[in-house]
């Protein structure tokens, strides 16, 4: 009977420690600063942690620079692919993809951007409110990742979206923003929007904030994470899927670079 007390008070311990120490992991937050290439302000985002993923606009006047740079940090990037929305299509910018595209020139536009940015590791929508909520086009986004070895980060710009979903359903691995940082750019209103992130974060252990280059942005997310907080790990967002996706996805990632390499040498052969 003694040893019997003996092995459940020791048992208890045991699941108490265990429940306690998962009660004190810091919320894993991915925080990925969108509309980078536009302003050459947007280099001073490089003094953040490199944690922090650029997501950059295509063929944008600093895009290339700010990439070479990102990637010399360790830094993640993501391809900020302009997709139609319901409103002010003017502020698209180029190589934009819309609902009146056929397929081959929707993925040709795709595979062209992707080519344009090739140390990207996933995509997610600029706008994109409209063409979020098709399934056709989402389709054809889908498979255009998958063959070319990336993953989708759903930026919720409608509440309709259907880009998360679909992604699922083909198999391609997706993220999904939930916290816009900087809607309003004020240090109180940022601070408030980085709190509600670290409470959801309490309830799921992983979050992704969305935020932009703007100085007050730059200048809250230096002062934030100015030191090393113990409520929060810092990741890039590809930390955020499975190991077994991104080891496939950079798999993938690696036979396309060898069979690009491979047709390139025969090219300079025939010539």
């Amino acid at each position: 009977m003694k040893k019997r007390l003996t092995s459940f008070i020791v048992a208890t311990f045991i699941v108490l420690q265990s429940v306690s120490c998962f009660a004190k992991q810091p919320t894993q937050l991915a925080i990925v600063l969108d509309d980078i290439g536009n302003s050459q302000h947007d280099l001073l985002a490089l003094q953040l942690p490199p944690a922090i993923t650029f997501s950059v606009l295509p063929y944008t006047p600093y895009a290339k620079s700010i990439a070479k740079f990102a990637i010399s940090q360790e830094r993640e990037l993501l391809l900020h692919v302009p997709m139609q929305a319901k409103a002010h299509n003017e502020k698209l910018g180029k190589g934009a993809l819309m609902l009146n595209m056929q397929e081959f020139a929707f993925k040709a536009e795709l595979n062209k951007a992707v080519q344009y940015l090739p140390d990207a590791t996933g995509i997610n929508n600029h706008m994109g409110s409209r063409l979020t909520e098709h399934v056709k086009q989402m389709q054809w986004t889908m498979e255009v990742l998958n063959k070319q070895g990336l993953y989708f980060l759903d930026s919720r710009t409608t509440a309709q979206t259907i880009a998360e979903s679909t992604a699922n359903i083909s198999g391609t691995p997706a993220l999904r923003r939930h916290v816009f940082l900087d809607n309003i750019k004020t240090m109180a209103a940022m601070d408030k929007q980085l709190q509600r992130a670290i409470e959801l974060g309490k309830k799921q252990f992983s979050v992704v904030i969305i935020a932009h280059p703007y100085p007050e942005t730059i200048h809250f997310l230096s002062q934030t994470f100015k030191q090393k907080r113990s409520d929060v790990e810092l990741v890039s967002l590809r930390e955020l899927l499975p190991q077994s996706a991104r080891l496939a996805m950079a798999k993938k990632r690696s036979e396309l670079q060898q069979v690009n390499n491979t047709v390139s040498d025969q090219s300079k052969q025939i010539q």
